[in-house]
């Protein structure tokens, strides 16, 4: 029967236009791609569920391209014996989803199998071309690839290279996927915005605050007892190492301080301002008031930090003192200490080095015979020395070569000598006593002896262009090993410290040497492999003793200066958890010392988080690491673990907001400015520029202009290097 135009009418109007989305995406609501499955529902891991209703589905060509009927003659029989051949045929409709859906799925995977593979062979094509053009530039001679990684992006980046702890990170992938699902939703999420929050709000009540003027440096003094506190303290710890002062003279001067007003002696003032403000954070105390950026501690001493800068910059270059250098120095064992300008830490150092060369420090004084007293010459012997150490140091941790390997310096180490033995008016510089005998200086005697093998091993280590070979590992192992044999044995108490520092800085380059080795991926661990995991392994757990030892005696100078531990500490976790993916039962024997090894680096990291109130990055970062090895080993616990690597930090992070303490003008301080003194202490004066009514010819004087009688015209201050003959000098 023909449908009338009336009925035909009516039937348009129930007709519902063909659907192209899939089931799911249909009730959400949501842009379907028309996939089979689609992305969405893969996204989502509904992809066995996704299905098209029966007006549609993909690849079907009647769903597509069948034209709309506008007129059809279709009687009540037929649309019922459609309708229940489509109920029949609906359970093979859907059994026909679910072979394409894994047809799709196969060749999905094929594709991009495909794709992978076509893009390492780019890769390695890319790497080929890449090391054929090195190959042709001076000096990239070799197969190396540099090991390192960068932070930020764009121009705001920082290099890491080899040696550096943080590349540890890099060879640890497994990492970061941990954190991202610890961090989010957890109480050190909230804890770390509460800290955040709390020192936003602290800043914008001292937004009107930024510079504290002050008359003289002693007006920042604390209390004469502590300050003898702290300075005593000094002595016996930094003082045993890095020898920067001469203790007979300090102490005269220092007792003569007392007795002065304030202001005339600014440059022993500068210096003992710096020894504050190196040892206060490393001072014995049992909790740590804490500010919203850092501890109480790291506030004054970050303050007295900035005043010693603005001495520096109103003290002339041209009348250098010994005091000026030594506040040189002493300011970046405060910048250490204190955690203060740590990503410019290196950069810091690089220039003390430059400013020293200038200075002609790594020159041996005996050349200026006539010109240096044999006090001057020794202190600039030991003030090289110690801006040695620094430099070295500073390249192994930022992971880049030592500049030093590259500069022809010829300044002598120190005598190994007591410093009662050196005078003001000394006229012959007495013998050096022998190794085993130790001294005030015997650290940086020591530690000459072997700065040139440390300066090549960073420099190597840290190459861009070329690996260490395994034979050259071994031989440069075995010259470490024999280093760190001879080192002598001293009973003393004071000499602790510095035999430890030795040690430390010997040992680092085992762990160094073997690290690119022990931590490459590997499907099964060879014989080579295996040496260097339990060479990395042994190092790792004596560093971690040695700054547990001298934590035990309160001694904290190593903990807030040094980063063997945090070192040390990635090893053993980056060991474990790969000595359980790969189930070596030979190392996880071993591994048995892993537990307690990683709990006294924590106490470690730990202790140097709380006391200049920083670093706590590097305190979640192990503690992390930690969880996830130990929830390889353990999965059935894996769930606890995860909680215990937040709850170690949360708990930090407790402690830190329970010793909030109310902040100072101090605090808000962003520079510390001197004002100007009376004229004829050296300061700049407050009104340089004379009245107009001054300005005569008597007064006008070009005396800076005056050939007669100025010295620098007629180069009266100039002498040469062939003008007398070298002093010998003996080491």
């Amino acid at each position: 029967m023909e449908l009338s135009p009336r009925s035909e009418k009516a039937s348009r109007k129930r007709k519902q236009r063909t659907l192209l989305s899939c089931n799911t995406c249909r009730k959400r609501k949501l842009k379907c791609d028309r996939e089979s499955p689609c992305n969405r529902c893969l996204a989502s891991g509904h992809a066995n569920t996704c299905a098209y209703g029966r007006e549609f589905r993909p690849g079907s060509v009647t769903a597509r391209e069948e034209p709309e009927k506008s007129s059809v003659s279709i009687t009540s029989n037929a649309l019922e014996q459609s309708s229940i051949a489509r109920n029949k045929n609906q359970v093979n409709v859907l059994n026909q989803d679910r072979q394409d859906i894994v047809q799709t799925l196969e060749t999905r995977v094929a594709s991009l199998e495909a794709q992978l593979l076509a893009f390492s062979n780019a890769a390695s094509q890319t790497s080929q071309t890449s090391t054929t053009e090195q190959s042709n530039i001076p000096g990239c001679e070799g197969e190396g690839s540099w090991t390192g990684l960068f932070k930020s992006r764009g121009y705001r980046t920082f290099a890491y290279g080899a040696t550096s702890p943080v590349t540890i990170i890099a060879n640890f992938p497994e990492l970061h996927p941990f954190m991202k699902q610890v961090y989010p939703g957890s109480v050190l999420e909230r804890l770390h915005d509460d800290i955040k929050k709390l020192e936003d709000r602290t800043r914008s009540k001292g937004a009107c605050s930024g510079v504290l003027k002050i008359t003289h440096l002693r007006s920042l003094f604390p209390d004469r007892a502590t300050i003898d506190v702290l300075v005593t303290q000094y002595l016996e710890t930094f003082e045993t190492t890095y020898h920067i002062l001469h203790i007979p003279s300090f102490y005269s001067s220092y007792e003569a301080l007392w007795t002065s007003s304030p202001g005339s002696d600014s440059d022993f003032e500068a210096v003992v301002l710096a020894i504050l403000a190196c040892v206060l954070c490393t001072s014995t105390h049992e909790d740590t008031r804490q500010h919203p950026n850092g501890s109480a501690f790291r506030t004054k001493a970050i303050i007295w930090l900035k005043a010693c800068e603005a001495w520096l910059k109103r003290h002339s270059n041209k009348r250098r003192t010994l005091a000026s250098l030594q506040v040189r120095c002493l300011r970046l064992l405060a910048l250490k200490t204190t955690c203060f300008k740590t990503k410019e830490l290196y950069q810091e150092i690089q220039a003390h080095v430059a400013f020293m060369r200038t200075a002609g420090m790594h020159l041996d004084p005996s050349i200026r015979r006539g010109r240096c007293t044999i006090f001057e010459a020794e202190m600039r012997r030991r003030l090289w020395a110690t801006t040695l150490e620094f430099e070295v140091q500073a390249s192994i941790d930022r992971g880049l070569p030592s500049v030093l390997s590259n500069l022809d310096y010829t300044c002598a180490p120190p005598r190994n000598i007591d410093d009662y033995e050196l005078k003001v008016d000394l006229e012959r510089l007495p013998d050096s006593k022998p190794i085993s005998t130790s001294t005030d200086t015997s650290f940086l005697y020591c530690a000459a002896q072997t700065s040139a093998l440390r300066i090549k091993l960073c420099t190597l280590a840290n190459s861009v262009s070329k690996d260490l070979e395994l034979p050259e590992i071994l031989q440069y192992e075995q010259e470490i090993r024999a280093a760190l044999a001879a080192l002598p044995k001293w009973t003393t108490p004071r000499a602790f410290q510095a035999w430890t520092h030795l040690d430390l800085i010997l040992r680092q380059y085992l762990a160094i040497l073997h690290t690119k080795i022990a931590l490459r991926p590997r499907l099964a661990i060879d014989a080579t492999q295996r040496y260097s995991v339990l060479t990395c392994l042994e190092a790792s757990v004596a560093m971690i003793d040695e700054h547990t030892n001298m934590m035990a005696f309160r001694n904290y100078t190593l903990t807030c200066t040094r980063s063997d531990y945090y070192r040390a500490a990635l090893l053993l976790c980056h060991i474990a958890y790969h000595a359980s993916l790969n189930n070596d039962s030979f190392i996880l024997q071993l591994i048995t010392t892993f537990d307690a090894s990683i709990e006294k680096a924590l106490s470690i990291i730990e202790e140097r988080s709380i006391r200049p109130g920083r670093g706590n990055h590097q305190y979640w970062i192990v503690s992390a690491a930690c969880s996830l090895a130990r929830s390889k080993r353990d999965p059935e616990n894996a769930d606890e673990l995860r909680k215990q690597a937040a709850g170690r930090v949360s708990r930090l992070l407790y402690k830190i907001l329970s010793l909030q303490d109310d902040v100072g003008e101090e605090y808000f301080a962003t520079e510390v400015v001197l004002e100007p003194l009376q004229h004829g202490d050296g300061a700049v004066l407050a009104n340089p520029t004379p009245p107009a009514d001054a300005m005569t010819t008597e007064t006008l004087s070009l005396e800076g202009f005056d050939f007669a009688n100025t010295s620098g015209w007629m180069l009266d201050d100039f002498w040469f290097f062939n003008d007398l003959p070298p002093l010998e000098f003996a080491a």
